[in-house]
């Protein structure tokens, strides 16, 4: 089990929110293991992909705060 979360904001929003994570998946081009990947932080988002994502199922958030990453000990914005 993952304990660590790469990005809590995009996570959280994309929970928050109740959109499935396969289409998001579909939305950028790939399966949604691949998406998995890049929400654990083992493959990077593509500048491309990550702005696909942000204007089409968060316009109303910047793409900084969603691709934001927790440090160590370090609390996010909610």
């Amino acid at each position: 089990m993952n304990s660590k979360v790469f990005y809590p904001n995009l996570v959280g929003e994309i929970a928050k929110r109740g959109i499935k994570k396969k289409v998001i998946a579909e939305s950028i081009g790939v399966c949604r293991r691949s998406l998995q990947n890049r929400l654990d932080g083992k493959v990077p988002f593509s500048y491309q992909d990550a702005k696909t994502i942000q204007m089409r199922f968060f316009p109303d958030l910047t793409l900084d705060y969603l691709l934001a990453r927790k440090e160590d000990g370090e609390e996010m914005a909610s």
